[in-house]
């Protein structure tokens, strides 16, 4: 539709669909239709598809508009006059003398855009749901030109296979090519034509549409694309690795010539060696006398060495002490400046210290002085001064620069005595000396450190002298000793001479011998190494032959694959079996294409390893949950899993946990948010517990509609754009409806898998469970085995991985990485440690398994009671119970059950135990008249897979004669016989031996047979002719073909045969148990509804009242009903934080809050432990099923018979009511009403029949009536009267 629209140039408009879209936004949208059609005049086709009709009430205004052309009240008055005004130019233009009234444009407007809206309805013929809508909207059929498409032909299957086939690179012959393309239509075909197959034996709907079959198309490229990719690869990776290996071969052969040409040089080279090593030794010993005597004179030399160096640091360590004082008279000098001599000259009569130092100074430097003689100046000793001569000396430009380059080594000791008296005298000091004139400080420092010094050298410089001469005397030796080191050093050079030809000789000895050893270490690794690879080496040969085989067969395999991956997800394991084998496989052999034989799609779309991590992550180990699993990872489209019992939805949970993965649902107000968020983020989201239709606002998503924006993705939801990343993204569906209809539409844009539990598989799950009570420490090393098993396999993988990657990226030759040879010890090594404990690990699971299977008879009954209490959801949908729930009372059941120290006696305990509290479990939920089914098919199922009974048995149990016409079997023998009794009998003699010639008994002696079908209780009474060969089994077959009407009666006495008799007695409630029972079954019973299904009669509300009083809890009741919501959620926040009681009465009335509280049972994170939720609801479908699995379900119907409606009564009594009154006539009377109350409850079988009106007598009549005889008799007691009084 969409193509032909844009060929004619139509502007194509489809509505888009949002959580709030209204009435009003398609009355929008119609508008901009309708405007564009008439006022525009550009044709618009718009198309509607079923999945778009939000409101049935859209269909009223659709119909308007192909029955009139037009929408009653689309346009307001003030929008009718804006569009008469823009059509009144147009009208003008186009047709002249027009007259342009009001009636007549807006008429114009509507014929053009009657003329240019074109209505093209897209919808399912699939169900009621059409030709209901056709019913209500006649316009529908009426006023459309109805263009049904049928499927595909076989010869348009074939024409697009072959468009994306022809050009497709396949390794395969021509014909095999022509082959898989006619194939791909027939796999189509096929699978159309096995839906309907399916449907009639399963009531299962399956639909194939064109999209599948171009997924079908798309994903054989791919598959056969990577598949090829990879066989390619390893055959290029073994190929490579035989070159290698043959390369090594010749290099062998070739190493062997080389080694022996070696030996021979290397013989020439040892000959040579051994005469120069002759020589050397010769010149060796003339080198050896002459470096004797030099040893002897460098001794000499460096003992007289060592002595003038003692000597000539004493002399400097002297020296070193009159360092200090020099150096601080040098610092003295440098700091007096010419200023302070020119301010020291200017003082006529300077400081007696002044004086004292330029006498010490004059000194110093033997200038002209007086006499030295003491006199007495300004009241102080000192000596008579020489100033005039100091102040001369002053005024010389040099005087600073003599005294920094003072001789100082010319110092006698007659200047230091002269200088003495007034280096003594008491102020000549540094102290004294700074208070005059810092130039003064500098002269006394100066003067002072000039005597130090000489006092020091005059000791030192004789040894100076001394050193002088032995340094002579050394340098004589070291003469004498250079001498003789150099007649060494020339016998020394001869000697290294010879050395180094001897050493270039061995070194060429050496490596020559390296060379020798080196292509022997490779010629012995070599042969390691060929020796190591032998086993590898044929096999690989081998594989390498088989590659071309395995490519041919590619192209059938990858059929096989791709067929199962598009088209078997929604069937079960029986037709999936059928249609590979059958179907698939058995075309692939009629077109002559190579396929595997026995192929497995598991081996081939799954490695081990990955299955055993899906197994870790809590996927079931049975081959069909295999096969969802690469079903949900590989599909093409995302996937919706049908599982009602949850164990999809946990594996999902786990596997993508680590990667942030979202739970949702449709329900959850934070769904837009959760789905946005995961699609921009690259995370998974999780839809759980979707019903059979999808939100609209996911068609974007599952149709893959990405468009790339900049460098991102983005995906147009219904009312804005989102950024998704396509590659990471993931989106997994689940729904819980154990049999959902699914739309083809919707059929088409997902994959579904069917991950409803098998019986096997579920068997073997429960095993688990058996072994884990019982033999918990088997199921550890069970486990932990399966982790063991998966990591050896996965190492040997990567160890050959390894070694062929090593083979092919080895540069050159393989002997020339010396790698090689380590990494193949380790592989051989570890690939034998490996496959010894593969070995033990096989044993250990061989011995593990004889070890469990002991157990098999318990799980094998928890299986068949759990899907008998599956099926029984067909009969009531209220009989919902979840895996999970049963589990719980399958665990219970173990732990309860008699211990036994003989294995077999406590397995009998355990299925003894697990069949009776399972019966206990359901049967509190069922009616009166269900619960005989159950515990007959209970007897049924379990002679069943003991082989008891057949398949006949059951056939002829359930169907009769139904399936024979009266006119094609044997006459009935007189007219009496009933046709249905007559077909049922001809039925059950050709089903069951043992009746084979009962139509001739019968015929034979009819009169007697006669009075036993006229019986009114023929069951109780001896068969003619054959009542001592029958069992209660063939009696009950019997019964049930000739007196149809007593068949349940008759199966009593069955059922006590095939179980006990305690599966046909009746256990009246008791609530109070019952609730016990509950908090000792369920982990968490505040998160458990407790739903009491309402029968005529029944009324639980005093029932629940009384426990709670005795519980001392409050409860808040409501009645649901319209506006009743806001109440109930009241109640409910309020006790899940006091802990208290809620009772929801007649949720039927309410089914949308039910969705609610289902949804805060689960997500609320905290409630009080005594919290709980009470709900009363008739049967209805609409009660969320999630809510009905998590719940645990009572009824409290009134009992069958006289015995169930007594033992109901004497259950209702209490110590306390019968001590309540104290009169003996009390207990009696009481029994008196309960029988009469049991009387006129099985009389209400018969109607009103004695009664005027039908009427329910229910417990609160006998409640009343009790209370009635309580009170009279109380007042009689308070009267004193002796009898009882009746009025």
């Amino acid at each position: 539709t969409r193509l032909a629209s844009f060929i004619a140039g139509n502007f194509i408009f489809q509505i888009t669909i949002s959580k709030h879209y209204s009435t009003n936004n398609l009355f929008d949208d119609l508008k901009l239709l309708f405007r564009t059609a008439g006022v525009t005049g550009r044709p618009v086709s718009f198309i509607f598809t079923d999945a778009e009709v939000k409101e049935e009430g859209f269909l009223e205004y659709i119909n308007q508009v192909l029955s009139t052309g037009e929408v009653s009240g689309l346009f307001p008055k003030d929008e009718v006059d804006a569009i008469i005004g823009e059509m009144r130019p147009i009208v003008k233009k186009e047709i002249k003398g027009f007259v342009d009234s009001a009636d007549n444009l807006w008429r114009f407007f509507q014929d053009r855009a009657r003329n240019n809206l074109h209505v093209i309805l897209c919808m399912s013929p699939v169900g009621d749901i059409l030709s209901s809508r056709c019913r209500k909207f006649p316009g529908l059929i009426n006023c459309t030109t109805v263009d049904w498409f049928l499927p595909w032909p076989e010869a348009g299957l074939r024409n697009v296979s072959e468009s994306f086939i022809k050009n497709f690179a396949m390794d395969a012959k021509p014909e095999v090519k022509q082959g898989i393309m006619a194939h791909m239509g027939n796999v189509h075909k096929m699978v159309q034509d096995a839906t309907l197959d399916y449907f009639d034996k399963f009531r299962r709907n399956v639909y194939v549409t064109p999209k599948s079959y171009l997924s079908f198309i798309k994903s054989y490229t791919q598959v056969y694309s990577v598949e090829h990719g990879k066989v390619k690869v390893l055959a290029d990776k073994i190929n490579s690795g035989l070159d290698k290996l043959h390369q090594a071969q010749d290099d062998v052969g070739k190493m062997k010539v080389e080694l022996r040409q070696s030996e021979v040089i290397l013989a020439d080279a040892v000959r040579k060696s051994s005469e120069l090593l002759k020589e050397i030794a010769v010149a060796t010993a003339s080198a050896e006398k002459v470096k004797s005597s030099a040893k002897v004179i460098a001794d000499a030399a460096n003992e007289k060495a060592t002595t003038i160096g003692a000597e000539k640091a004493e002399v400097e360590k002297d020296l070193e002490a009159a360092k200090p004082a020099l150096l601080e008279a040098e610092d003295a000098l440098k700091a007096i400046r010419p200023e302070d001599i020119k301010n020291l000259k200017a003082l006529k009569n300077p400081p007696v210290v002044i004086k004292i130092i330029f006498d010490g100074v004059l000194l110093l430097r033997r200038r002209g002085m007086i006499k030295c003689q003491m006199v007495e100046e300004k009241g102080t000793l000192c000596y008579k001064d020489n100033y005039s001569e100091a102040s001369k000396m002053m005024n010389e430009s040099s005087f600073l620069t003599d005294l920094q380059g003072f001789p100082k080594e010319c110092i006698t000791d007659e200047d230091c005595e002269l200088l003495g008296p007034y280096v003594e005298h008491p102020l000549f000091t540094a102290d004294v000396a700074k208070k005059a004139s810092e130039l003064a400080v500098g002269l006394c420092k100066w003067v002072k450190a000039m005597s130090t010094y000489h006092m020091i050298a005059k000791v030192v410089i004789p040894k100076m002298d001394a050193l002088r001469l032995k340094e002579a005397e050394l340098a004589a030796a070291m003469k004498k000793l250079a001498g003789a080191e150099a007649e060494l050093a020339a016998a020394q050079a001869e000697l290294d001479a010879m050395q180094e030809k001897f050493d270039a000789a061995m070194a060429e000895k050496q490596r020559l011998q390296d060379e020798t050893d080196a292509t022997k270490k490779k010629m012995d690794a070599a042969s390691q190494l060929l020796n190591g690879l032998a086993g590898e080496r044929d096999r690989w040969t081998q594989q390498s032959a088989d590659f071309a085989d395995q490519i041919a067969r590619l192209a059938g395999d990858c059929a096989v694959a791709c067929g199962f991956m598009s088209y078997t997800g929604p069937f079960n394991k029986t037709f999936r079996d059928l249609l590979i084998t059958n179907y698939f496989i058995s075309d692939l052999n009629a077109k002559s294409i190579p396929v595997t034989k026995n192929l497995s799609v598991t081996s081939m779309l799954a490695d081990e390893a990955t299955t055993g991590q899906w197994n870790l992550q809590g996927l079931p180990t049975d081959d069909l949950s295999i096969q969802n699993g690469i079903l949900t990872t590989s599909a093409s489209r995302y996937p919706i899993m049908v599982d009602p019992q949850g164990q999809g939805l946990s594996w999902i949970k786990n596997k993508e946990a680590e990667n942030g993965c979202k739970e949702t649902s449709f329900v959850d107000k934070n769904f837009r948010g959760n789905l946005e968020e995961c699609m921009s983020f690259g995370k998974p989201l999780l839809l759980a517990n979707v019903e059979q239709e999808l939100d609209p606002v996911l068609d974007p998503v599952l149709d893959k509609a990405f468009q790339r924006k900049g460098k991102g993705f983005i995906v147009a939801l219904a009312d804005k754009e989102c950024d998704i990343e396509p590659d990471k993204f993931k989106l997994y569906i689940t729904t819980r409806l154990g049999n959902p209809h699914f739309t083809p539409e919707l059929s088409a844009k997902v994959t579904i898998i069917d991950f409803t539990v098998t019986m096997k598989g579920l068997e073997d799950q429960l095993l688990d469970r058996v072994v884990q009570n019982e033999k918990p420490e088997l199921q550890t090393e069970r486990t932990k085995l399966k982790t063991d098993v998966n990591e050896y396999k996965a190492k040997i993988m990567e160890l050959q991985d390894d070694l062929l990657y090593r083979l092919a990226n080895c540069d050159g030759s393989l002997l020339d990485d010396p790698e090689i040879i380590d990494v193949l010890n380790i592989t051989k090594k570890t690939s034998a440690e490996v496959s010894e404990k593969l070995k033990n690990a096989g044993e250990a699971e061989g011995r593990i398994k004889v070890a469990c299977e002991e157990y098999r008879p318990v799980a094998q009954r928890g299986s068949i009671v759990y899907f008998l209490i599956a099926e029984m959801s067909a009969v009531n949908p209220m009989y919902q119970t979840s895996l999970a729930q049963f589990v719980q009372v399958f665990n219970l059941s173990m732990t309860m059950a008699e211990k036994a120290a003989i294995p077999s006696k406590r397995i009998a305990n355990v299925v003894d135990e697990l069949t009776f509290r399972t019966f206990l479990y359901v049967c509190r939920g069922y009616m009166e008249i269900h619960k005989k089914i159950y515990t007959l098919l209970l007897a049924l199922k379990l002679q069943l897979a003991s082989d008891i009974i057949t398949m006949d048995h059951f056939g002829c149990l359930v169907k009769g004669g139904a399936a024979l016409d009266i006119n094609t079997v044997k006459k009935k023998p007189k007219e009496w016989v009933p046709d249905h009794v007559w077909l049922n009998i001809i039925q059950l003699s050709m089903s069951i031996s043992l009746f084979k010639e009962l139509p001739d008994i019968l015929a034979r002696n009819e009169s007697l047979w006669r009075q036993w079908y006229d019986q009114e209780a023929p069951e109780a009474v001896p068969v003619p002719d054959i009542d001592d060969r029958l069992d209660k089994m063939h009696k009950m077959l019997l019964v049930r073909s000739v007196r149809t009407d007593r068949t349940m009666i008759s199966a009593d006495e069955y059922i006590e045969e095939a179980l006990e008799k305690k599966y046909t007695d009746t256990y009246p409630l008791n609530l109070e148990a019952t609730h016990q029972d509950i908090c000792e079954l369920v982990e968490a019973p505040e998160r458990v509804p407790i739903i009491f299904v309402l029968t005529p009669g029944s009324d639980p509300t005093e029932l629940v009242m009384g426990l709670a009083k005795k519980k001392k809890k409050d409860v808040q009741a409501v009645s649901m009903g319209q506006g009743q919501e806001v109440v109930a959620r009241r109640y409910i926040a309020t006790s899940i934080v006091t802990g208290g009681w809620v009772l929801l009465q007649n949720t039927h009335l309410g089914l949308k809050y039910l969705v609610e509280l289902e949804q805060q049972m689960v997500k609320l994170e905290e409630i009080d432990p005594d919290f709980r939720v009470w709900v009363t609801a008739e049967p209805h479908p609409g009660i969320p099923i999630g809510l009905l699995q998590m719940s645990i379900k009572i009824t409290n119907e009134a009992p069958v018979g006289m015995r169930a409606g007594m033992k109901r009564s004497y259950a209702w009594i209490t110590q306390d009511m019968l001590d309540t009154v104290p009169r003996v006539e009390w207990r009696t009377l009481l029994w008196v009403l309960c029988h009469l109350h049991s009387v006129v409850q099985e009389r209400r079988k018969f109607g009103a029949i004695g009664w005027t009106v039908p009427y329910e007598f229910n417990q609160s009549d006998l409640n009343a009536c009790s209370l009635f005889l309580q009170n009279h008799i109380l007042d009689m007691d308070a009267k004193k009267a002796k009898d009882v009084t009746w009025s």
